[in-house]
């Protein structure tokens, strides 16, 4: 099957630039990990069952460290997607991973949150209005930058620091030591299952402590849109009608192993350790350990429990408590501008895989003859006429209101593409790349744990849920 997608054209690996310019997806997938399992599923789990499951999302987020690395480590190599790369493996893949990213990210829940916090905000209006809203602006956003991804990644450079700078400080003003202990013995806990906990809901949390499902895999398209390493030669999703439309490969490139491609890779990875481990990892786990254990405190005590569509509006009481109605307001601001990047976010990447799909397979490979209809349709105008689709298909499914349950169900699929894409991405960096390129044991181990982790909860709930 590997002629079928056509062989890799070798070019020189270009040169790091100054690290700070190599930075940037990190902050993307962590602005994702906020708004979904950190501002709702792991509070809404640590005030129902307390911070003793708090381990979960450390392993979670550790395991997507390691997944997060290998395929930018396959894009920095190759310059290709990975949805490509393992259709070169199974050309049935191609058509699993659309039809897999349609039944993920479809449904509209950060959209219904939003319209919901919003209302509470301004005190006027409905929710379905103010998401209406937000989903519109999306695309008013999206049409007035140059380069799609640019633009994703300057907003989310704002609004993620601003936000982790005030839970940090919310956090010294809310935090007892007492809290800070249960939260050092919670992330400790390893194995530990409270009675009556809902294993779907975990699993969704465990997902979504970090970007989750094919999120992860997206970081190759992301950081290819970034030029990083190969995917300097392949073109950028321009707007086609504010930007010059560059030529896109749909093919993937190779460089030879010399001393001096060896010495750029070295470089190349270091700053995806950077970017992937200090930005995404430990960034991302503190703020998801901050938001749980300040839910907790404020929450637990009262008995409230944030979840529906309410999911923002209970949570402004961490705020509220120590700041009054300035503080209440303040989170509600936050997290709507948190929700708005995180939808902003998963839209993009939902139509940038299935633009990807359907560009490559229309012009190379087994499914060519019969997506031969779009060959005339460039990858920009591809890009940003499905996400105009999708945020109109996202506004007809949002009288569905609940947030939580299609996030949880989003997040048990993603858990199945994950233990799916896992051993695949293994193989491909293990087998496929040059000797030199291939990750370490220990990359291996954890990648190797994940797919078993990520196995073993969806067959548990495979035969819970079908027995």
């Amino acid at each position: 099957m590997e002629t079928s997608y056509g062989a890799y054209e070798a070019r020189e690996l270009p040169e790091p630039p100054h690290w700070r310019k190599a930075l940037g997806v990190g902050v993307v997938v962590m602005g994702l990990a906020i708004g979904t399992g950190e501002l709702i599923l792991w509070p809404h789990l640590v005030t129902k069952h307390g911070l003793d499951i708090l381990w979960a999302a450390l392993l979670g987020i550790t395991f997507q460290y390691f997944i997060n690395q290998e395929v930018a480590r396959h894009a920095i190599a190759t310059g290709e997607s990975f949805f490509t790369s393992s259709s070169r493996l199974l050309k049935w893949f191609a058509p699993f991973w659309l039809l897999s990213a349609v039944l993920l990210y479809v449904w509209p829940g950060w959209a219904g949150a939003i319209g919901t916090t919003l209302r509470e905000l301004t005190g006027f209006g409905s929710y379905l209005g103010w998401a209406w809203g937000s989903l519109a602006l999306v695309l008013a956003l999206t049409f007035l930058g140059k380069v799609a991804y640019q633009v994703l990644e300057r907003s989310l450079k704002v609004i993620v620091p601003a936000f982790f700078v005030l839970l940090v400080i919310a956090s010294f003003l809310n935090l007892s030591a007492e809290n800070l202990r249960g939260l050092l013995g919670g992330i400790t806990k390893f194995g530990f299952f409270p009675t009556g906990i809902d294993m779907a809901v975990l699993l969704g949390a465990i997902v979504f402590a970090g970007a989750g499902g094919l999120l992860n895999l997206c970081v190759s398209l992301w950081y290819r849109d970034k030029q990083i390493g190969m995917g300097k030669y392949v073109g950028r999703i321009l707007n086609p009608i504010t930007g010059k439309a560059e030529a896109v490969s749909f093919t993937g490139y190779h460089f030879e192993p010399t001393t001096e491609h060896l010495a750029r890779w070295k470089r190349w990875m270091r700053f995806i350790r950077i970017d992937q481990g200090a930005i995404f990892w430990f960034l991302g786990l503190v703020t998801l350990l901050l938001l749980s254990v300040n839910a907790y405190a404020a929450l637990t005590p009262k008995g409230l429990v944030p979840e529906g569509l309410n999911v923002a509006v209970v949570q402004a009481h961490i705020f509220g408590d120590q700041w009054g109605a300035f503080g209440f307001n303040l989170f509600l601001i936050m997290a709507s501008l948190m929700l708005f990047s995180v939808m902003w976010t998963v839209i993009d990447a939902f139509t940038r895989i299935v633009s990807d799909i359907l560009y490559v397979n229309s012009r190379t490979g087994p499914f060519r003859k019969h997506l031969a209809w779009l060959q005339r349709v460039s990858i920009h105008k591809l890009y940003y006429g499905a996400i105009a689709v999708v945020v109109l298909v996202n506004a007809l499914l949002l009288p569905l209101r609940q947030p939580l349950t299609l996030l949880t169900i989003s997040a048990v699929l993603g858990g199945l593409t994950m233990a799916i894409y896992t051993p695949v991405l293994m193989y491909l960096n293990n087998v496929r790349l040059p000797r030199p390129l291939r990750p370490g044991w220990f990359s291996n181990l954890m990648m190797a744990a994940a797919f078993l982790f990520y196995a073993y909860f969806v067959g548990y709930l495979a035969i819970f849920y079908l027995a």
